[in-house]
């Protein structure tokens, strides 16, 4: 009896599709995951903010500390390290606490809050998404101007320091009056992120509820004029920041964590030898550069150790990871 035998082609190309499938590797990007990392911990800081806005609303907030932008000023759950170091010193007290955090934070995971939790970068990061790319500065104007959040910080903790230690020896009280509202701190005083969570809504609230009780007779003009000169100078000129901090921001990618934010200076320091760093591959590496043009801080990254690079300005959003088409980049821990 003759034996049929079973074709071997049809194995064959079964075999040769299996092994291509099995050659596809699924790439995952970060952006997804912090896209919503950042809108749930912008809703959690800035939420009961935009909540303040319902006249029947009476929120409470919490004194947890993080070293990101949340500004006292606000309703936020959640206040920046920073603003709660110039409070302690304003009433003679050491901040032992906030710069702990800061240091804690800092040496573990740098600059990361920056770049995934702090509600002042995710809005920069929605501004730069709207306009569609990102853009970079003249290398030489953009490493000056990285000086101004320094400098800022160094007169921010001159104004506080001295006032603490003019409350400590007694002698803070005309010391405080003649500073006026920055005696709460440089950056509480004026500040985009109070402004836009705490000021403002507190305004409209307020206007709301003349609204939602004011006969016609009362919508005069005399009586508006009255109202608008009741908004203090410092308020106009936080309004004027805040304006300044968008267009800002439109113009250059995370303009504010580049050259102003005082954290961003502080964790800076901490961000250089920090646990949390990236790594580079140099053999899957073809130096196209797609990494340095996606990234928004405008890190040299060709230029750093591949081995492990922790640049200051780096606040670890992995944007350099989802550009680069090799994969060659990767977080790397410690």
């Amino acid at each position: 009896m003759e034996k049929t035998r079973v074709p071997e082609a049809k194995t064959e190309q079964t075999s040769g599709l299996r092994a291509r499938l099995g050659r596809i590797k699924v790439r995952g990007y970060y952006w997804p995951v912090r896209t919503i990392v950042q809108l749930g911990f912008f809703i959690l800081f800035s939420g009961i903010g935009i909540m303040s806005l319902i006249p029947a609303f009476n929120g409470t907030r919490s004194w947890i500390v993080l070293p990101i932008v949340s500004s006292v000023k606000s309703q936020a759950q959640v206040t920046s390290t920073m603003d709660a170091i110039t409070l302690f010193l304003e009433n003679g007290l050491f901040p032992w606490l906030p710069l702990g955090i800061m240091l804690v934070v800092g040496a573990i995971l740098g600059r990361f809050m920056c770049g995934w939790i702090c509600p002042v970068g995710f809005l920069q990061d929605v501004i730069t998404s709207v306009k569609g790319r990102v853009d970079s500065v003249e290398k030489r104007a953009h490493l000056y101007w990285i000086r101004l959040k320094y400098a800022l910080v160094v007169l921010a903790f001159l104004i506080s320091g001295s006032l603490g230690l003019a409350v400590y020896y007694g002698v803070g009280s005309d010391y405080r009056t003649s500073l006026g509202p920055l005696a709460d701190g440089l950056f509480v005083a004026i500040t985009p992120d109070g402004t836009l969570f705490g000021t403002l809504p507190a305004i409209l609230a307020g206007s709301w509820r003349f609204l939602g009780t004011a006969q016609s007779s009362d919508l005069t003009f005399g009586n508006l004029s009255s109202w608008f000169g009741h908004i203090s100078a410092l308020t106009w000129l936080n309004v004027v920041v805040l304006v300044g901090f968008v267009y800002a921001a439109w113009r250059i990618p995370r303009f504010w964590c580049r050259y102003v934010c005082p954290v961003g200076a502080i964790m800076a320091v901490t961000q250089k030898n920090s646990l949390l760093g990236m790594h580079r591959d140099p053999i899957k590496c073809s130096e196209c550069k797609e990494c340095e043009t996606a990234c928004p801080m405008q890190i040299p990254i060709l230029d750093l150790d591949w081995k492990k690079f922790n640049d200051s300005e780096c606040i670890l959003c992995m944007a350099c990871i989802d550009a680069c088409p090799a994969g060659a980049l990767s977080p790397k821990f410690p």
